[in-house]
């Protein structure tokens, strides 16, 4: 799989990244197990989620843990949801206390740092 650097990171990315938002229809662990490791054995090595995927986070987190070194994770903050992902009004919050508590959870979910 073609690699490109990611602006002046040095980090070469895949030109085709995995976008998780589509965890949201997956029913099972067993079944997001399968194809996150499908993803990255295939060779894709950038993931974009974000805490309003739902349990894109988690199972992200709980699935490629042990992965971690073989990909590029992006996220995003400012989401406004509750306990349970849950979208609430605003969808948006883009204030230090919002984004704080975003950036933590996403990283307590994602089980890295």
């Amino acid at each position: 799989m073609e690699k490109r650097n990611l602006g002046n990171t040095g980090m070469p990315v895949t030109v085709l990244g995995y976008g998780a938002m589509e965890l949201r229809h997956v029913e099972s662990r067993a079944e997001a197990e399968r194809l996150l490791n499908s993803v990255l054995d295939n060779g894709i090595n950038y993931i974009d989620t974000s805490p309003d995927y739902q349990l894109s986070e988690t199972y992200l987190g709980q699935v490629l843990a042990q992965r971690r070194r073989e990909f590029y994770l992006a996220s995003k903050c400012g989401c406004n949801i509750d306990q349970n992902g849950k979208s609430l009004d605003p969808p948006h919050i883009w204030n230090r206390v919002q984004l704080l508590r975003n950036i933590e959870t996403s990283l307590r979910l994602l089980k890295t740092d």
